[in-house]
């Protein structure tokens, strides 16, 4: 990854500040909601304080019957289809599976029962038997204002409900009702006289089998006694109670301890803030924020039990709230449903429900706010960031051209920029100044060498060489005149050595201080042509020229100089029967020239040494057939051709019978 990728990828480190916020904010939604539910507690606890201070509208502490209201009586008939839905929850009696259902209704202050019994045997009799006798019947224990009623209820067989007291007699009060067998048991409805107002009301089936085993279910205790249990209903006398205390715009319902509704009151009101939030703002906050949220209770608003958590924590004694959705999803419902004591007695549960989407809005605002702060800042970081890795990678990519090009092709340094920024980059920049500076100087200590060498070293070869020409007049014994042939020998070669760096040192001067001149390459080609084939005889001396002049700028002596090189080159690998070419031709907005030879191929790991300076790959035979070679011919090729902004190179022939040498030629700008 490149610098500026690191640290754009750096600058996403950038987003922990809008995570940051963002907790913030569930944080902020979190305590508004713990808020909005301890203040609608406060609410629902002081209307459930108001409510027990009347106890004798409240059901028992104990277990009783809940008598559903009823819009009108239903038909006695033995049938449930008139019951509005009161006998969709019966009381169940009977173990080990309930064979026993029970159901309680009151319509015009009438007392209305539904039981259903589950008996596949059939011992059927009639309430006025004796009671002495076994038969399929049920007892009801009645109290009220007037005492307490023990009654016998049974049928042989579906008709009009036979009833008679524990004595066999007809009862005190009327009894209506109606005995209906079918194929799973039977089941009687019946209806209590108006007149007779039931406190308490106790209920035993006694159901017995083909073998004479009996079985009993009801209310009864742990020694089989038939015992009575209060009865309670819908109080509307409680509604002008609590729809006075109830908030306005909240709904609240009074359950008994089976979340049976007593009384209910109010209504949820329109939020008024429903319509400062955008559809999709409002969805997204719900999706991210309240994802805790329940989906709106099934029960419709006159539904006769609320079987909610909330009111389940209110019956066992503990304050309960939950945050639920409406059907349509369009605002948030938040209840609080909380015990009423009386006596430090759990008598029932008060249920307040409202609309609350003043959260939504707080939330929305602090939501926004932290949006457009985190934008601004991430916006600003991020833009700082890209500038300074924009300006860091610009300034490194500076620097690392600088270091490309502070060598040319020439090997000598060019000026390396300098910087006077404090931090690690101008360290650096100034670090590879200082060491290019060394460089320099070293580099320039060792071109100059060959002209110091070459100029100190003239005098001694002098004076050696004139010894030598002494020695060679005075009386030498036999034996050592091969001594003073070897000798003279090594001065020869020291003197080709000297002479050879001064030419080298002289061209380089020459170099420096050309004078372009505009010249046809193709003529001077052909004159120089002229005299190599003397010099290459008996070789085979082929050239190609092209016939339209070749116009180069440039220094034509040198050119000739680096052409002579190449052409001694040729000579000295190139064996008496073999072949020399050389060829001219156009290339792009200069010229190439290539001098192709017979002789043997060059080393893989030379051709990219051979214009070196000091690299030869002549044998001693060689050597001794051209004189002394240095090794410095390709290398003045390589100045020369690099002074007309070319280059030079070596390479096989495809054949595998030669080398060909090429020099890439170009203008020379009048500038230089």
């Amino acid at each position: 990854m490149t610098l500026r990728a690191k640290l754009l990828l750096l600058s996403l480190s950038v987003l922990a500040l809008p995570w940051a916020g963002w907790k913030f904010v569930q944080q902020l939604e979190f305590l508004l909601r713990q808020g909005q539910e301890q203040a609608l507690l406060a609410s629902a606890e002081a209307l459930a304080r108001g409510i027990a201070v009347r106890p004798a509208s409240l059901p028992p502490a104990g277990e009783g019957w809940f008598a559903h209201r009823l819009a009108f009586a239903p038909r006695l008939d033995g049938e449930a289809g008139d019951w509005q839905g009161a006998e969709v929850d019966p009381y169940a009696f009977g173990a080990p599976t309930p064979w026993l259902r029970v159901t309680l209704g009151r319509s015009n202050e009438r007392l209305h029962l539904l039981l259903d019994v589950r008996d596949a045997s059939r011992q059927r009799g009639e309430a006025h038997w004796p009671g002495d006798l076994e038969y399929d019947r049920l007892r009801l224990h009645l109290s009220g204002p007037s005492g307490e009623l023990r009654l016998r209820l049974a049928n042989s067989e579906t008709g009009a409900l036979r009833v008679a007291g524990e004595d066999g007699l007809p009862p005190p009060i009327r009894i209506e009702g109606f005995w209906r067998e079918h194929a799973e048991g039977y089941t009687v409805e019946l209806a209590l006289p108006q007149a007779f107002a039931v406190r308490t009301l106790g209920l035993e089936a006694r159901d017995l089998d083909a073998g004479g085993q009996r079985r009993l279910a009801g209310t009864l205790d742990a020694d089989g006694t038939l015992q009575g249990r209060p009865v309670h209903g819908y109080v509307g006398g409680l509604e002008p109670t609590l729809a006075a205390l109830a908030p306005p715009g909240m709904r609240v319902v009074l359950a008994d301890r089976a979340a049976w509704v007593m009384a209910r009151a109010g209504a949820v009101g329109a939020d008024t803030t429903e319509d400062d939030l955008l559809p999709w703002r409002r969805g997204l906050y719900r999706a991210l924020l309240f994802r805790d949220t329940l989906p709106t209770a099934s029960e419709p608003a006159d539904a006769r039990r609320v079987l909610r958590a909330e009111v389940a924590d209110a019956i066992a004694g503990q304050p309960g709230t939950a945050w639920r959705r409406d059907p349509s999803g369009a605002r948030l419902l938040l209840s609080a449903a909380v015990p009423v004591r009386v006596d430090g007695q759990v008598r029932a549960a008060l249920l307040l429900e409202r609309s609350n989407s003043e959260v939504l809005l707080l939330t929305d605002r602090a939501f926004s706010g932290l949006l457009g702060v985190s934008f601004v800042v991430f916006l600003g970081s991020f833009g700082l960031l890209f500038l300074f890795a924009s300006r860091l990678g610009t300034r490194i990519r500076r620097l690392r051209d600088a270091a490309e090009q502070a060598l040319d092709r020439e090997g000598r340094v060019t000026r390396f920029p300098v910087t006077a920024a404090r931090d690690e980059v101008g360290d650096l920049s100034r670090s590879f100044a200082s060491l290019l500076d060394q460089v320099a100087g070293y580099t320039d200590y060792l071109r100059s060498l060959s002209g110091k060498l070459s100029h100190e070293l003239n005098t001694p070869l002098a004076i050696v060489r004139t010894s030598l020409d002494n020695l060679d007049s005075a009386d030498l014994p036999a034996e050592a005149r091969p001594y003073v042939g070897r000798a003279r020998d090594g001065i020869e070669r020291m003197g080709t050595l000297v002479r050879t760096m001064s030419e080298v040192t002289r061209i380089e001067h020459a170099i420096s201080a050309v004078e372009p001149e505009d010249f046809d390459l193709r003529a001077l080609l052909a004159d120089c042509a002229e005299g190599y084939r003397s010099l290459l005889a008996p070789r085979e001396f082929q050239v190609e020229l092209p016939a339209a002049p070749l116009p180069l700028r440039g220094s034509p002596e040198l050119v000739v100089q680096a052409l002579d090189k190449l052409v001694d080159n040729a000579r000295g690998f190139c064996p008496p029967e073999g072949w020399v070419r050389l060829s001219l031709a156009a290339e792009g907005e200069g010229a190439r020239i290539a001098l192709a030879n017979a002789g043997p191929r060059l080393p893989e790991a030379m051709q990219s040494r051979l214009f070196d300076s000091l690299v030869s790959l002549r044998a001693k035979p060689q050597r001794d057939e051209g004189g002394t070679h240095l090794g410095f011919g390709l290398h003045i090729a390589k100045l020369i051709t690099e002074l007309h902004r070319g280059h030079a190179d070596a390479r096989n022939l495809p054949a595998g019978d030669g080398v060909e040498f090429t020099l890439h030629l170009r203008d020379i700008p009048r500038s230089l």
